[in-house]
């Protein structure tokens, strides 16, 4: 009895030494995972800092002399100095904070320690990764995801949103245009803004793709061709500085205070308009194109610029549209609900609502339920989705 006693206290032994070694180990892995990651974001902003040291060249549609781009690019590579002592502040706290974790009794108390502390410092690390904004006069200088943008200082809205979202105000749509789009590919993307979608679209075509990119306001189609060059990216993307309709017209586009809001529809908010040239899709593209993918993102005028594309949609049986729904545009426009899915849908293509937090797609939902939505971006395919294996579907 004696000796079981003791081959069981033996045994309940050698079991809290086998927990407190795979508790350490865990943490070790922590450690070694945090290491790691604070090695990444180093690179990158190395690689940054190297982007910055030799700046695109194609900077002649620039609004500065170019003495002023390299002054200003040089300001933000003491921001990325910061950026990066900051971040060497961190790790050495981190290491400090991993020896002490690591010095304690308990294991299993140190482990959970170190997983908040894990937490916080990504939280650190991520802010600190992305703070960098430059003020250039009437624009902001920012670096997002997909390379720098100059954004309207204007729109503080727009700006303040860019901000917060690290570059990216609808990361869902780009993740779901990013997987649809391949080296050598033509992409049309109307209502194109400032260049949201235009950058991460471009660098997916490559050198030997194609994008067709449609902005008719004057101030923002120039942020575009600026933010273009800035990223040397205008040997791929034809800008068109007009809107896309039905037919060659003109018409008056409303400015709205925020400028990605403005639009060929009425708007009461419209602080001015401007008069601006229209021409249909079928016009810019050239007969036998073939083009994969369209963007059309007009703030209710979704219906005409579909009407001036029909050549296209016939002639590309693979094609896919990103399309923005607005019932609020829609009202203004007059166009029901209803009408508006008919005629969206009548070449044969499936609706898909776009998850702007992860990218997935899903089936749209009943048209009952859409009258309370605010606006949806909707993935329009002709194709099983079977045949599109980048997409994820929720």
């Amino acid at each position: 009895m004696q000796y079981a006693a003791e081959q069981a206290v033996v045994r309940a032994g050698a079991s809290q030494q086998q927990q407190t070694e795979a508790s350490l180990q865990r943490i070790q892995a922590i450690q070694s995972n945090l290491l790691s990651g604070f090695d990444a974001i180093m690179s990158r902003l190395d690689t940054l800092s190297a982007r910055l040291d030799s700046p695109p060249t194609r900077l002649d549609s620039l609004p500065w002399p170019l003495e002023s781009v390299a002054f200003r690019i040089d300001m933000m590579q003491l921001g990325l100095d910061a950026v990066r002592s900051d971040q060497a502040v961190i790790a050495q706290q981190a290491q400090d904070q991993l020896a002490a974790l690591l010095a304690r009794d308990n294991p299993e108390v140190a482990l959970t320690q170190m997983q908040t502390l894990l937490g916080i410092l990504v939280s650190r690390l991520d802010y600190t990764r992305e703070r960098n904004a430059i003020p250039l006069g009437s624009e902001i200088l920012l670096r997002v995801p997909d390379g720098f943008l100059l954004v309207p200082a204007e729109d503080p809205l727009l700006l303040s949103c860019l901000w917060d979202a690290a570059g990216r105000l609808e990361p869902g749509t780009i993740k779901v245009l990013t997987a649809l789009v391949k080296p050598g590919d033509h992409v049309v993307d109307v209502g194109a803004h400032i260049g949201l979608t235009v950058l991460p679209v471009a660098r997916c075509v490559g050198p030997n793709g194609r994008v067709i990119a449609v902005e008719p306001g004057s101030r923002t189609a120039a942020l575009l061709q600026q933010n273009l060059a800035l990223n040397g990216l205008t040997d791929r993307v034809i800008l068109h500085a007009f809107a896309a309709g039905e037919a060659p017209g003109v018409a008056q586009l409303n400015i709205g205070q925020v400028l990605g809001h403005s639009s060929l529809i009425s708007l009461p908010e419209a602080h001015h308009t401007e008069e601006v040239q229209i021409r249909p899709i079928d016009a810019l593209v050239e007969p036998g194109e073939r083009i994969r993918l369209v963007k059309i993102d007009t703030e209710g005028f979704e219906p005409q610029v579909w009407k001036g594309m029909q050549r296209v949609i016939r002639d590309n049986q693979e094609l896919a549209v990103l399309v923005e729904f607005g019932p609020s545009h829609l009202q203004r426009a007059g166009i029901s609900p209803q009408l508006w899915l008919h005629e969206f849908l009548a070449p044969g293509f499936t609706a898909y609502e776009v998850n702007e937090t992860d990218g997935t797609i899903a089936p749209l939902r009943p048209l009952t339920d859409l009258a309370a939505v605010a606006s949806l971006n909707l993935l329009l395919l002709r194709q099983p989705p079977s045949h599109v294996p980048d997409l994820q579907f929720a």
